[in-house]
Formats: structure tokens, sequence, C-alpha cells
């Protein structure tokens, strides 16, 4: 790890440059150092103890394009006084409740760095963002704000192996996740029981999640009302150090018997990401299949079969991964050639109803249940969803052919106005409310028999029937920004 010491530039006054839409400090005379101007997206916080303090100023910059420092913290420190311009950014006096350590209502604070989270950026991110974040909140605010302890992940089981860990006591636990959404259900998926299940006083954990994977689901739908500039990083550093906790709703999948988690692992652990060519072309020789039996997944984001699945299954191997979110495209371009029309019988109960009913075809092209708004920051699956709802939503179609599928998609980028899509022959894209769905897989083919959980793929025997419900009780809280709820 790298010396989280922070570096404080210290300014005698600030000036906000209307023209560039930047703030710009006049350094002290002995500073030698030059810091850029910071616009107010940039600013993640303004820390300032108390009134006869100084004012911490602290900016995130991102450079994707710089693969050897793709972040770099900005901390000013100055006594002047705030340019009016700035109003938007948060001011920070002391530590949120989720932060907090000892007294009355402090609690444990765990940070958990997911190396395998879409492209390898947990690790730098903490060495060079948020732990000299942390650094110099401690001294701004004179809190304590050092880890309980900090796990870095070395396998595909390293956050499940931590939520299993018993972890003694009765008092609050929080967990700054640095991973992708794959990091969440892994949680969601390995810790002990609910408080609410098990009938006793142990408070809920919390989950802060710093969004460092592919898509981002689950971060980009609970923050979708605050995209008015700000990156989804910035917004993850001033959620960490203004939000307030919230129960995560969840849904559980049960899954009939001999059904399997379908995953490709690398023989050779001794490498790192593949970035090359050579690279991916080894580690793609490297790759297995591995099987896990399993009962039921609980979720957060969506359950899926057919055309989503697919895209997911097939698009999880290093030739695709080193794309990033585009390799979700890439594979989709593929499945449409093929266009296949996925076999099942799909029922759903609908809000208030008790019976299921059944969806009148056998062929299906899409069926995806969501309890969030968002796969990907500009991608809408479900546009009347809210943050933290609870309201799982369905979006389903039959074949459409390759066109009219594409055009369904696309529609999704522009606000989720493919739930409004239909055409003359009376096929359309349909929407609605639901309390459970089953999901009945008749395809011959074990290629097209998968469900997807929140990225996981499940491999469903032919004839077996998989059932999505709500969860009743809350497994965690939730970091948000308060405006959300």
């Amino acid at each position: 790890m790298s010396d989280p010491s922070p570096v404080v530039v210290h300014a005698a006054a600030l000036t906000f440059d209307d023209d560039a839409g930047a703030l710009r400090p006049c350094l002290l005379a002995n500073e030698d150092r030059e810091i850029p101007a910071l616009k107010p997206d940039q600013i993640v916080a303004i820390l300032r103890a108390s009134p006869s303090a100084d004012s911490v100023i602290i900016g995130l910059l991102e450079d994707a394009d710089d693969t050897s420092a793709p972040f770099q913290l900005v901390t000013l420190q100055t006594p002047a006084a705030i340019p009016t311009q700035l109003v938007s950014v948060p001011r920070v006096a002391q530590l949120p409740t989720h932060l907090a350590r000892g007294g009355t209502v402090g609690g444990v604070v765990d940070y958990v760095l997911s190396t395998k989270a879409g492209t390898g950026r947990a690790v730098p991110f903490w060495e060079t963002v948020l732990q000299p974040l942390l650094a110099v909140t401690a001294e701004a605010l004179t809190q304590e704000t050092q880890p309980d302890s900090v796990v870095v992940t070395d396998s595909d089981d390293s956050v499940r192996g931590y939520a299993r860990a018993e972890h003694a006591g009765t008092v609050p636990r929080t967990i700054v996740l640095l991973s992708g959404d794959g990091g969440v259900v892994d949680l969601l998926n390995s810790s002990a029981p609910a408080a609410a299940e098990k009938n006793d006083s142990t408070p809920l954990p919390t989950i802060v999640l710093i969004p460092l994977g592919t898509g981002n689901a689950l971060f980009n739908s609970l923050h979708k009302p605050l995209f008015t500039g700000p990156s989804e990083l910035v917004l993850a550093l001033r959620t960490l150090l203004t939000g307030v906790a919230a129960p995560l709703p969840t849904f559980h999948a049960s899954f009939p018997p001999g059904s399997r988690i379908v995953k490709y692992m690398s023989l050779d652990t001794s490498k790192g990401d593949a970035q090359t060519p050579d690279d991916v072309a080894a580690a793609e020789k490297q790759l297995h299949r591995q099987e896990t039996d399993v009962v039921a997944l609980h979720g957060s984001i969506v359950a899926s079969y057919g055309f989503h699945a697919s895209i997911v299954y097939e698009s999880d191997t290093p030739a695709y991964r080193v794309h990033g979110a585009a390799r979700f495209g890439m594979v989709a371009q593929e499945l449409l050639k093929e266009s296949h029309p996925y076999a099942a019988q799909v029922s759903v109960r609908r809000p208030g109803a008790n019976d299921l009913e059944r969806i009148p075809r056998d062929v299906h092209a899409y069926v995806l249940a969501a309890l969030v708004s968002n796969l990907e920051r500009t991608f809408t699956i479900s546009p009347a969803s809210r943050p933290l709802d609870g309201q799982l939503r369905l979006v389903h179609f039959a074949p459409l052919g390759p066109a009219r599928t594409m055009e369904a998609m696309m529609r999704a980028y522009d606000g989720g106005k493919h739930v409004e899509a239909a055409w003359d022959d009376g096929l359309r894209v349909h929407y609605d409310d639901v309390d459970e769905l089953t999901i009945r897989v008749d395809d011959e083919d074990e290629r097209w028999r998968k469900v997807c959980v929140d990225g996981t793929i499940v491999d469903v025997p032919r004839g077996g029937t998989v059932r999505v419900q709500r969860d009743e009780t809350s497994r965690f809280k939730i970091v948000v920004d308060a405006g959300v709820l």
C-alpha cells in the first residue's frame, strides 16, 4: 500500500472564474505546488469543523486515458470565504453515522477492495484517493477515520469469505465496498441471516458502494436523481461523506434441483488482468468451467432469462472483459445475428392478486424483472423505478427479429422509451409491476438455459422452474444521498 498522507495545498484566497466555470485558488507565497482549477462537479466536499476553522476543499480529477495515474485527489486548505458558485457542493462538519467510530453511536468500518471488479481499479483508487481522503478528513474534522480492516480480494471468493466470517459484537458495521454489482451480490448471498430473520438486536450491516465495476447498475439507479454533472466516483465520495443509510430492497430467486452457478475460471491465478492480445489469448486458454450447485440466490438488481442473461453469460471472458462496458454491446450484436427464440413458460403474479397469470406465448426474446431503474448510467431498463421503492417491474417481449430488438434496446438509452415500443403487427414491449415471476425453462440446448441474478449466471435443467419473489425483510442497509429518500 502507498503512503496515505495527503498533500494539502494552502491558499490565501479563492476566486471563481465564471467564464471557465472553475475555482482558482490564490496560493500562499511559500507554496511550491500548483493545483488545477476545479469545476464544482469535480469538488467532492468542503470540510469545516467549526466557523472559526479553515475550510478544506476536496476535489477529484479523473483521466481514464492515463492508465498510470487515472485519479488525482486535490486537497486545498484556506481561511478564505467560499465563492457562492459552490453552493451545490456538500459541506461537512462531522462524520456521518455510518463512518463514526466509538462513542455511543460509533461502530466498525471495514473497507473491501474487489480487485477483479471492472478493469481492476479498486486498489489504485484506494491508494491514491480514498485512503488519503480519510486521512485529510480525520485531520480537518478531528475525528477518527482509521479503518478497522482493509480486505484486498485475491480470488473470486474473497468477498464471500469476508461476509461469511464471524463478526463478533452487536455494534453497527459499515462495509465500504470498492466493487461493482458483483460485490453486493456476494455480500447478499454469503452473510448471516438478517437481524429481522434472527429476531435479535444485531443491527443490519450497512453498505457504502464505491462503483468500480463495469455497469454499476445498483449505484447508478440509487443516484439517478443526482445525474446533473458529477461523475459516478465524485457522487460516491459525496455519499460516503454525507449520505444516510436506508434498507436495501431485495428479491430472492429459487431454483429447481440440478441448477448450477456457472463461471469460467482461470487455471493460472499468478497473472494479473489480461491487457495485450497475447495476454488475452493466454488467459482464454487457461479458462475452465466451474459449476456450483445452487438452491436460491438473493438479488437487488435484476433477474433475467433470454437475451439479457445470454449477454451477461457470453461476455464474461478475458477477450470481452478488456473492453469494459462496451463488451455487452459487442456480444449483443453477435446474439442478434442468431435471434434465438427462448423456449419457456412464464407466469406472473400482479400486485394485489393471489394467483399466477401465464403470459400467453411459448417462446420469448427478453424476460427481465428489475428492482432498479438503470443497468448502466445511460441505459434505463425500468423508467418507472425510483430509488429504494422496492417494486419489481417486468420487461418482456416476444422474438422481434434483429432490427426491432435493436430498436427496442436503443430506445432504452433514450430515457427508457423502449417500454413504449409497439409495431403494426401487434408485437410490442410489455412493462408491468409484478410481485412474483416464474419461468419454466424449456430450451433443449444448454446454451440458452441461463438465468441471470445480478450478474451471477445459473444453468437451469430443462423443464425446471425458477421462482422470483420480493424479500419481505431487508438483509442490509445501503447509504444513499438524503435527497433520494
